[in-house]
């Protein structure tokens, strides 16, 4: 039940929206209310006063208005709802005709007249589009003088000889290892330089420095090392490529990644070209590293198409050298060392299983021409020169032999290991073509400077043998 203070309410409401001409008629509430106000409850006699009345019709009703023709009694809360109703009706009404008034005074976007803004992004519609205010930038460049270089897995084998190039040319280098497979003494000789900074850090976690160029070396390479903690290597192949990836988006580096070899696994195609998509087992005992290169190769290529990160991918073969660990399974240094310790050489297979040996200097040329070329790749990084691993083993104790002043000889067979590769030779015409680049050292020249360090790092002379705990080579890579 409204009162007639609620009712001016509404229509003061009612007058903010419309004018009073265009609000509808408000129903008089009351008429429809069949009893008093509860605030002014009814006497005895004016109870007894009313009810006579009701009972008796005036006159001039009975007159005017025939029996049949009386509309039944109205209930009392259909009144109430049929008073609100027509109350509401009458608001919407107005507020409908106020809002289509202010809307017809908005002229439609082609009529509006405006200057063409960037921030609205004009520039997008028009492409001759020039801003009513030039903007002039402040003259100068963010490019240093001097080259900063940062290498993941810098205190590794092959990481550490990139130091020492990148060093001599005169970089600003970062070298960053976790050290699980390298050595911080491979880069010992670099420490106190004020080009040098050295920081151990694992790339699964994100690193932020400023740097110019990229080289992402960071996994471990050999069998031994990433057959270790499988999950970790593909973690490290897949995590640490990805925020190399991001740092390389952020400060608009190059960065350059060494894949391999194994992503063609087991070959149906000798040579293998770059072309060739490989034939990898991809859940067997090598797969976590075989398969964590390819899902590398995989990130560089989608933020080179997604983000435009400036990239390039080296497929190396196997590389051989000074700094090679003497317990990391490689076939190169299990030789050595057990030619080193009058030990019969182990060959697993029938040692006809081949591969290409590419000396340190030489990858090192290599991947310095392909960051410096401009190239995407993938290309092979390698020397195509084919030897089984029986030639190897020959050649390995021949060189022990005339070193030391020795006889030694003789050979043990073992069975091989699940997944190993039977041939091994990169087409490197890419290379060759693109890059200029050719390998120039030969197996038995590169090969005696590997003996030559092994025999300085276990400090032996003709009247020694090395003294070292004997190593399985559980993979010849």
């Amino acid at each position: 039940m409204a009162s007639s203070d609620q009712r001016d309410n509404v229509m003061d409401n009612v007058d903010l929206a419309s004018s009073p001409a265009e609000v509808q008629p408000v129903p008089d509430i009351t008429e429809a209310e069949p009893n008093p106000s509860p605030k002014h409850p009814a006497t005895s006699e004016d109870a007894t006063e009313q009810k006579t009345a009701d009972s008796q019709p005036s006159s001039q009703d009975a007159q005017t208005e025939p029996v049949a023709d009386k509309q039944p009694s109205t209930e009392p809360g259909q009144a109430k709802k049929s008073a609100f109703g027509s109350l509401a009706e009458g608001v919407g009404k107005a507020f409908k005709k106020t809002f289509a008034a202010a809307q017809s005074k908005i002229l439609p976007p082609e009529k509006r007249e405006h200057k063409e803004s960037l921030y609205r992004g004009d520039y997008r519609k028009k492409p001759d589009w020039k801003p009513s205010k030039v903007l002039i930038a402040n003259p100068g460049s963010i490019i240093r003088r001097q080259k900063r270089v940062l290498v993941t897995g810098g205190a590794g084998f092959i990481g550490s000889h990139l130091v020492d190039t990148l060093m001599e040319r005169g970089y600003d280098v970062i070298c960053v290892d976790n050290l699980f497979s390298g050595q911080k003494c491979n880069v010992y000789k670099w420490f106190g330089h004020p080009n040098f900074e050295w920081l151990r850090h694992d790339v699964c976690q994100p690193l932020y420095v400023e740097v110019d160029e990229i080289y992402h070396l960071a996994c471990p390479a050999s069998p031994v090392f990433y057959q270790n903690n499988p999950i970790k290597t593909v973690k490290t192949c897949f995590m640490g490529t990805m925020y190399m990836l991001g740092l390389a988006k952020r400060v608009g580096a190059r960065m350059l990644i060494t894949s391999t070899s194994e992503i063609y696994g087991d070959p149906k195609v000798h040579p293998q070209k770059e072309e060739y998509w490989g034939n990898v087992n991809n859940i067997g005992i090598r797969s976590c590293y075989d398969e964590g290169k390819r899902i590398s190769e995989t990130l560089m290529f989608e933020y080179h198409r997604q983000h435009a990160v400036d990239i390039a991918v080296a497929r190396i073969f196997n590389t051989y050298g000074p700094r090679m660990l003497e317990n990391d399974g490689r076939v190169v240094s299990n030789f050595i060392v057990q030619a080193l310790k009058g030990q019969k050489l182990t060959i697993y297979g029938d040692g006809s299983q081949t591969r290409s040996f590419c000396y340190i200097d030489d990858q090192i040329r290599g991947l310095i021409s392909l960051m410096e070329s401009g190239e995407t790749g993938p290309i092979n990084i390698g020397n195509p020169d084919e030897y089984t691993i029986a030639q190897l083993a020959e050649m390995t104790v021949k060189l022990v032999n005339e070193k030391l002043d020795k006889q030694h000889t003789g050979f043990v067979y073992k069975e091989l290991p699940s997944d190993d590769p039977k041939k091994r030779k990169p087409d490197i015409t890419k290379a060759t073509e693109r890059l200029k680049w050719e390998p120039t050292i030969g197996l038995e020249q590169g090969l005696s400077s590997t003996v030559d360090y092994f025999i300085d790092y276990f400090g032996m002379n003709k009247d020694q043998v090395v003294d070292v705990e004997d190593q399985s080579n559980d993979a010849q890579k």
